[in-house]
């Protein structure tokens, strides 16, 4: 990873600090959201309302969790990194505590996975590890192969999640890069999602034919 020196050795103290060091470099992006220094503050919003004039205001950072809750046709949105984050809304918090916050609440876990990542520890856990702890109606799943395991990854994670997968699908395999992108704080999945095991499970029995 072609991080700075300061952003690693900010990784080896809390997240605050992370967060304080990215901001000090220009980050300034994370998932589908924008976050700007406004005065002694920030501001958040949709990445692409950037520059409007018309957006709802919001002043504090647990209005993140409201905001995140629904889709532009106000449609519950179960999976927080997915590509359908909310137009047309301001944040503007006081702090970077605040940001820290709200920045949580848009995408939980980004800086803690990410710290991790700069650190070099391997949390993410292979497929086949996960399906294979799998117990009652989704013991099943252990049963997916490879290929139909890429088939789900190629054809409901690519598309419809905004995170990097971590994990592996057969253990011992290699992680895939992660990409780095221009002052971006990344997404990253370190293990299949409750989503993506709903999935294999109807993939399993389909072949099965039950």
């Amino acid at each position: 990873m072609n991080y700075s020196s300061t952003l690693k050795f900010a990784a080896s103290s809390t997240l605050r600090d992370l967060l304080t060091a990215a901001v000090a470099e220009g980050y300034h992006k994370i998932g589908q959201a924008v976050f700007l220094a406004e005065g002694e503050g920030f501001f958040i919003c949709h990445a692409e309302d950037s520059g409007r004039k018309d957006l709802e205001i919001f002043d504090n950072p647990h209005d993140a969790a409201t905001i995140a809750l629904h889709d532009d046709a106000e449609a519950y949105r179960p999976l927080k990194t997915a590509p359908n984050l909310k137009h047309g809304w301001c944040l503007r918090i006081a702090s970077l505590a605040d940001l820290h916050l709200a920045l949580d609440l848009l995408y939980p876990a980004a800086l803690a996975n990410w710290r991790a990542l700069l650190r070099n520890e391997e949390i993410a856990t292979p497929l086949r590890e996960t399906v294979n702890r799998q117990t009652g109606m989704y013991r099943v799943t252990g049963l997916i192969t490879d290929e139909e395991a890429q088939g789900i990854l190629d054809s409901l994670c690519s598309p419809g999640c905004l995170r990097c997968i971590q994990w592996t699908i057969p253990s011992g395999a290699e992680p895939p890069v992660v990409p780095i992108k221009e002052k971006e704080i990344p997404l990253l999945c370190i293990d299949a999602c409750s989503l993506l095991i709903a999935e294999a499970r109807r993939v399993v029995k389909s072949r099965l034919g039950k």
